[in-house]
């Protein structure tokens, strides 16, 4: 009788770990998106930007700009005008860092 008590705690110990794994591993889409939310428009003079693709963690493409004059920074909607510029021109230079400062120096309207 001394192996019920042995096995039962196994039993339970390796439960247990099957259910930390499993509630470490829910899948909440956008949740873990740099963005929590965007904005349409900016005027603001912009000093850098970053793109970030769709990934298993968050289900829409980011754009993340720095502003010129504080560095602070913003997230734009994707669909906006302003951010369908970057994307297009991240697209065109081949998403080569070195060269996102032509992406800059261009006028987005």
């Amino acid at each position: 009788m001394a192996f019920a008590p042995k096995a039962c705690s196994l039993f339970l110990v390796v439960l247990l770990g099957v259910c930390i794994q499993l509630n470490g591993a829910q899948y909440i889409p956008g949740a873990r998106c740099k963005c929590p939310g965007t904005i349409m428009h900016i005027q603001e003079i912009i000093d850098d930007f970053e793109i970030i693709e769709k990934t298993h963690y968050c289900d829409t493409t980011e754009i993340i700009v720095t502003l010129a004059e504080d560095g602070a920074t913003r997230c734009l909607n994707p669909v906006g005008r302003k951010a369908m510029f970057f994307i297009n021109c991240w697209n065109k230079i081949n998403k080569d860092d070195n060269k996102k400062k032509r992406c800059l120096k261009r006028k987005a309207e």
